[in-house]
């Protein structure tokens, strides 16, 4: 074989490796946890960081494997800086199980195991498979 080819066997061979790593499918779904009310929400997945939702805007969360969201909505007031922060205990909290499998990701609902679910203000599967809003519910912070 000339040495010519035999590099450009080489070469092809290397990038068909690096090619291989890079495009490897990931596994899980991005979704998005949906606050609805004039709570401030806080979120977090198997006990890991939480992240802060405040009213009326979403977060997407990865969803890699099943796991567990930890849910809480809190009252809502001005920080230092002039953004809202979660202030007090929370006024209605949850906790949800889902299911993470390849490219579908959904709250698991018990027996029907399908469709919209969860307990108010919570409501599971909706907008999307996977998606976990925070509805308006009934006031609960005093007045600011």
């Amino acid at each position: 074989m000339r040495p010519g080819v035999k590099r450009l066997y080489l070469w092809s061979a290397a990038a068909a490796l690096l090619a291989g790593g890079i495009s490897t499918a990931e596994a899980g779904c991005l979704r998005r946890v949906v606050n609805r009310s004039p709570y401030f929400a806080v979120a977090s997945r198997n006990g890991g960081p939480s992240v802060g939702i405040p009213p009326h805007s979403s977060r997407a969360i990865r969803m890699l494997a099943p796991g567990r969201v930890d849910i809480a909505a809190h009252c809502a007031a001005r920080g230092p800086r002039g953004r809202l922060v979660p202030v007090g205990p929370p006024v209605a909290q949850d906790s949800y199980t889902f299911t993470a499998v390849l490219d579908r990701c959904y709250y698991d609902l018990g027996l029907m195991g399908f469709g919209q679910g969860g307990t108010e203000p919570f409501v599971l599967n909706t907008p999307q498979q996977g998606d976990l809003t925070v509805g308006p519910f009934a006031s609960a912070c005093p007045p600011r």
